[in-house]
């Protein structure tokens, strides 16, 4: 049986140590092996995969570094779908596409409230969405913000339930199963207080 992961914020061959070495590396090439090794070790061939953008930093696309970043995609396991984040231009959209694993990039959002989904309903973003009222809702009535680009190793964004990062730097380079990702919420949901909501600048 499939399943659904989500991430965001690859970042593959960003060679930056503000990237590789804030994430525990010496190297973006350590980097990015410890990617590709962890991603291929959970997610399989037929399982589905979305990445909330920030695929690769690299804006000439001819060159030697960014045939290296494509080489890393191309292969990842899975069905790549992308959302669009602030380092992923037209261009980059378009080789994305030509990857034999990538079925969809390309889109700056997207809602995902598929069957597969277990009735939750979800808001796909680079950045932060705030999208549930600080009153909560139900779980499978409210709507879910998953999202990238802060790189943050919390999980939550200022302590909301319904606002989860996926990014790398939270989950120890790796994608997140969503079965997970709700279960986790769940929890938060659970001890979260009517205060918590009051004291944020989420309003």
């Amino acid at each position: 049986m499939s399943r659904i992961w989500i991430t965001s914020d690859l970042h593959i061959g960003h060679n930056r140590d503000f990237i590789y070495h804030d994430r525990g590396f010496d190297s973006i090439e350590e980097h990015d092996e410890t990617l590709l090794r962890n991603w291929n070790e959970l997610v399989a061939s037929e399982d589905t995969v979305y990445i909330l953008g920030d695929v690769m930093l690299k804006n000439t696309l001819q060159d030697a570094e960014f045939s290296y970043g494509l080489s890393i995609l191309k292969r990842l396991n899975g069905k790549l779908i992308i959302i669009r984040g602030n380092h992923d231009s037209v261009g980059k959209i378009k080789r994305y596409q030509e990857c034999a694993n990538v079925v969809r990039a390309g889109e700056a959002a997207m809602y995902l409230d598929y069957p597969e989904t277990g009735g939750y309903h979800f808001f796909l973003t680079h950045y932060p969405t705030l999208v549930s009222h600080k009153k909560l809702k139900q779980m499978k009535s409210a709507l879910i913000n998953l999202y990238g680009h802060t790189h943050q190793k919390e999980h939550f964004y200022q302590e909301h339930p319904y606002m989860y990062c996926v990014c790398m730097d939270a989950h120890n380079q790796s994608p997140v199963l969503l079965d997970d990702i709700i279960e986790e919420i769940k929890q938060k949901k659970s001890s979260y207080r009517e205060s918590d909501c009051e004291t944020s600048d989420l309003r």
